[in-house]
């Protein structure tokens, strides 16, 4: 186990980071949580959850089987992650340092430590 961790690291450290942050409102279907120290992976057959995040320009709201359960106020800023070691866009509101990524139709959501986890939402399409 401990030998696969550099390679992680290496392959984490390998994204750059825009001066200009991601676009992230609108709806986000919850598609896996992934990490911590065992390297558990999470999805909505395994759990039998569905959840979901609707973001506006200065909020989060989680829903969890269409049932609203926090909201949380946000700014995304530019903040050095401990585990990349590179500049990447901070949530700077979270209780814990949470790092957000937009890679085409999905959201990543980053805690920042070493066993913490990762995870990946899928844009919803409007009606």
């Amino acid at each position: 186990m401990l030998f696969i961790l550099p390679l992680f690291l290496g392959c984490a450290s390998s994204q750059t980071s825009s001066s200009k942050a991601p676009k992230i409102e609108g709806n986000w279907q919850w598609v896996e949580t992934s990490g911590g120290f065992a390297g558990i992976k999470k999805t909505p057959e395994s759990t039998h959850e569905i959840k979901h995040l609707q973001i506006n320009k200065d909020s989060i709201y989680f829903y969890e089987n269409g049932e609203l359960i926090s909201t949380q106020p946000y700014k995304l800023q530019l903040s050095k992650s401990m585990i990349s070691k590179q500049m990447e866009w901070k949530m700077n509101e979270s209780e814990r340092n949470v790092f957000i990524s937009r890679v085409d139709s999905f959201l990543i959501m980053k805690e920042d430590c070493y066993d913490c986890f990762s995870h990946k939402y899928v844009k919803m399409k409007e009606k």
